[in-house]
């Protein structure tokens, strides 16, 4: 009896977590301005709170709110201006006292800081400057506004830390970044973080059939599975090295493998076919030869039942993980998703991914249930209605067609032990791509 995908999937994240050690041992900088989509190789947090002073949200005026009670239009309350505090500079710290009953006011532009006076009542609030009426003695050169209605509390106040406050977390390990991430640790002074390097990848494709370059051979079939696998590991954030197509002889697979060892830079390899039960299915031998240990050969799903898991020496420099998926594109492509991934999730300390729901939406040409075998978990394309949360699940799902894969966005699991699916009924998926 096959494994099942859940006892699959947790070996594949326990190995993973063996690797994690080395992995991580070898984080590095980074500027912020590259940091996007870059996996963090620890929990960042604040050094700082913020706003680190009180500042203004508004152009206007730092008074006393309390010396605005009572103001009208009728019976207008007067301030003096005694400065001006922009974006930036010191906080005005020494103003004189009320003169002649008129109290003092500071010119306070957004973001600057309030006066600092032993008083905390006297500047407790903005003013903004629509709201008041300059006036101007040109004799003395003095400055008034006049205000016709109360002034709140604290009103247009920013607090100091009431953005951040100092060692709240921004991003947590294993967390890609992205551009909100960037303004964050930006806002609070940091200019580089430390990074994981990238996970680095060689892939093959197998094949005698495949074309690897021009030929006449009307037999032969163009490699699909070596430039998709490649794209979508790319697009996950990982280093590729597509390294060709190997034929289906043991000998030139042992060597394209010791080789891509014996560089000692891969964290994965994968290839695609050969790893079923045909007299071509060369990879599980292979794998025994140059010394591996195979974690599992086949799984309990549809389609990619004959995936392989194993890991393989690396000399001195610890072990290299290796998948070897299906021959068929769908198939590789399913299990790259559902294996491949997880893998690369646990080894950058990020969480199992949690699916999406979505309700079935039946074609109105079909029946209203969908049957499939439960003896395993089925992964097949559909495409996802983002606005009305809704799922139609390809109906042609041939491992072998690309067509039908084409437009599709998304990926309906449906777990093993369910025979049918309803129309409306509730179900998992998983985006195909990675934004």
């Amino acid at each position: 009896m096959a494994l099942s995908y859940t006892d699959a999937v947790q070996l594949v994240e326990k190995e993973a977590c063996h690797q994690r050690t080395a992995f991580l041992a070898n984080s590095e900088k980074c500027s912020i301005f590259n940091a996007c989509d870059r996996a963090v190789s620890e929990s960042i947090c604040s050094p700082i709170s913020t706003p680190e002073f009180d500042t203004s949200a508004m152009d206007g005026f730092a008074l006393s709110s309390v010396a605005t009670q009572g103001a009208s239009p009728e019976s207008p309350v007067t301030f003096e201006v005694q400065g001006t505090t922009t974006a930036g500079d010191k906080p005005h710290s020494t103003l004189d006292d009320p003169t002649d009953g008129i109290s003092p006011c500071v010119e306070i532009m957004t973001g600057a800081p309030f006066p600092v006076n032993p008083d905390g009542d006297r500047f407790d609030c903005c003013a903004p400057i629509e709201d008041v009426v300059l006036a101007e003695n040109k004799l003395t050169d003095r400055r008034y506004i006049s205000l016709s209605k109360p002034a709140k509390w604290r009103q247009h106040r920013r607090l100091a830390g009431g953005d951040f406050t100092k060692d709240d977390q921004i991003i947590g390990i294993g967390e890609r970044v992205n551009p909100q991430h960037v303004m964050a640790m930006a806002s609070v002074g940091l200019t580089e973080i430390p990074v994981m390097r990238k996970p680095r990848i060689a892939i093959f494709s197998t094949g005698c059939e495949l074309l690897s370059g021009p030929s006449n051979h009307r037999f032969m079939i163009h490699d699909a599975n070596g430039p998709y696998l490649s794209a979508i590991v790319k697009k996950y954030g990982a280093n590729i090295d597509f390294r060709g197509v190997v034929r289906d002889n043991p000998i030139a697979m042992e060597h394209a493998l010791l080789e891509a060892l014996g560089q000692n830079k891969y964290d994965v390899i994968l290839t695609s076919g050969a790893v079923s039960a045909g007299r071509c299915d060369m990879i599980p031998g292979v794998i025994n030869s140059i010394g591996g240990r195979t974690v599992f050969h086949k799984v309990a799903v549809k389609p990619g039942h004959p995936v392989l898991f194993s890991v393989l020496p690396r000399g001195q420099e610890g072990e290299t993980a290796f998948f070897g998926l299906p021959g068929n594109p769908v198939a590789a492509a399913a299990c790259l998703r559902f294996f491949v991934l997880p893998y690369l999730r646990t080894l950058q300390c990020q969480s199992r991914e949690q699916p999406q729901t979505a309700r079935l939406q039946v074609s109105k040409s079909t029946k209203a249930v969908l049957a499939f075998k439960k003896e395993a978990d089925i992964f097949r394309p559909a495409i996802l209605s983002p606005c009305r949360q809704t799922v139609r699940i390809k109906k042609d799902h041939s491992p072998g067609k690309t067509k039908p894969f084409l437009h599709a966005n998304c990926w309906a699991h449906i777990p093993s032990g369910v025979e049918q699916v309803c129309d409306e009924e509730t179900m998992d998926v998983y985006p195909c791509n990675f934004d």
